[in-house]
């Protein structure tokens, strides 16, 4: 852990029960509480809670600073090492100690088996097809597929994408999600450290939907590359505020006795070869990320011009 937890803040080793507990998150089911966590300024932070989950049911926010679980501080821990922590057997409970706005507060919260659909769609103002997808699991170009087949029974072609506060996952799935939108041509570039690029195209004759895309500074990795496809192609408009800045790309590899990797290999950028690492992608329209509702309501009022 050591050694790999220093190569680069992503790179990271995962002990057989950590790995297995990791994949089940990307495959879209796990025993936990139901909130995605991340790393920022040294601190554990809730990025977002899953809908309907307990963690959301609790109480607990985004930016909720978590400084131990169980009793245990989580300082000098990742993301992985911590969410690790917070899993553990169906039924059981556990103890988030969390900071928020410099008061302490404990939430005692049970863990329970999640199914994650990362899709949730429904019709907004009788014409607009609204679309939430909150991580880029296996399933979830399926599950946008299914979301746009069924506004397609009802005629309607004005969509709203909302990528707020989804952290990323597959690199296949946001290339997949983004050739339902993006027009003929390159979707994204991967670049290794020979500085060999490898570009992934759309083949779509031409996008039928007229697209609107929300980001805010939780949205990474996956949503990034649609956010940034979209943007660059031209295929819609991006809403919200300057996202989160991970450009890079990881693999994961199984080790023999079940432990396992995930270990940078590459660097993505943009289809016009735009930096996204440290960067992030700026919306064409920039409204404060407090203003949740207001990004929204500005989505369906682009339709309205």
């Amino acid at each position: 852990k050591g050694l790999l937890n220093n190569l680069d803040k992503y790179t990271t080793y995962y002990t057989k029960e950590e790995y297995s507990k990791f994949m089940e998150n990307m495959n879209g089911s796990f025993v936990g509480i139901g909130a995605y966590i991340k790393e920022e300024n040294g601190e554990i932070v809730v990025a977002s809670t899953i809908t309907g989950s307990n963690a959301e049911k609790a109480g607990l926010k985004s930016g909720d600073v978590i400084y131990a679980v169980d009793l245990k501080k989580t300082e000098d821990l990742d993301a992985d090492q911590v969410s690790s922590m917070i899993r553990g057997q169906e039924g059981t409970e556990t103890k988030i100690y969390i900071r928020r706005d410099n008061i302490y507060k404990l939430f005692r919260i049970e863990r329970t088996l999640i199914n994650i659909n990362p899709v949730r769609y429904e019709v907004m103002n009788g014409s607009i097809g609204y679309i939430v997808l909150e991580d880029f699991t296996a399933e979830a170009t399926y599950e946008v597929r299914r979301a746009l087949n069924y506004f397609d029974t009802k005629y309607i072609d004005d969509i709203v994408l909302d990528l707020r506060n989804n952290p990323g996952g597959y690199l296949d799935q946001a290339i997949n999600i983004a050739r339902l939108f993006v027009p003929k041509g390159p979707i994204v570039n991967i670049k290794d450290n020979s500085g060999n690029i490898v570009r992934y195209d759309s083949y779509l004759d031409e996008s039928k939907y007229n697209l609107v895309v929300l980001v805010n500074e939780n949205s990474a990795s996956a949503s990034e590359i649609v956010a940034a496809a979209v943007k660059d192609r031209g295929a819609g408009y991006i809403i919200g505020t300057k996202t989160f800045g991970k450009g890079s790309v990881q693999s994961l590899v199984q080790l023999p006795k079940g432990d396992g990797l995930k270990i940078t290999i590459a660097e993505y950028f943009s289809p016009f070869m735009k930096k996204i690492n440290g960067v992030g992608v700026s919306p064409d329209l920039v409204i404060n990320n407090d203003l949740y509702d207001v990004q929204l309501e500005k989505a369906l009022e682009y339709f309205n011009r």
